[in-house]
Order: C-alpha cells, then structure tokens, then sequence
C-alpha cells in the first residue's frame, strides 16, 4: 500500500502556474500525495507512486499536444 510520508510536501512542492500549464512546465503530479513538482524521475520520491505527466481532462489535453505541433481529437 503507498502513502505519503510528507517528504515531497516539505522538500519538493512547487505552487505556480494553473494546472494546466503545470505539466508544459515540466512539473509532474503525484496522485498518492496530490503535490506538483519537478523531478526527472517516473515515480514519487516519497511514496514510490507512478508520477502523473499528461493532463486528464480533453481541453487540457488540446494545449499541452498543441504546443508540440500535434492535433488532439
């Protein structure tokens, strides 16, 4: 079971920007803890989660493809 030991809320949260410009920023999201922050790596450093890279949502979706040249449905 992951949880959150509080480390990434303490060491590594980043809060700017609006979420859907968080991930062109190159910030990822961790689900488990629910904090934004850059790190290279595909899982949490905290909780060992896999990290979030791509907005959920279609709208979000639509700018973050779009700024790679690429069309969303």
């Amino acid at each position: 079971m992951l949880s959150c030991r509080g480390e990434c809320k303490t060491k590594f949260k980043l809060s700017l920007g609006k979420t859907i410009f968080r991930y062109m920023n190159g910030q990822k999201r961790c689900g488990v803890c629910g904090v934004y922050f850059r790190w290279d790596g595909s899982k949490c450093p905290c909780c060992s989660a896999v990290l979030h890279i791509r907005p959920r949502h279609s709208r979000a979706k639509e700018k973050y493809y779009e700024k790679d040249g690429i069309k969303w449905l």
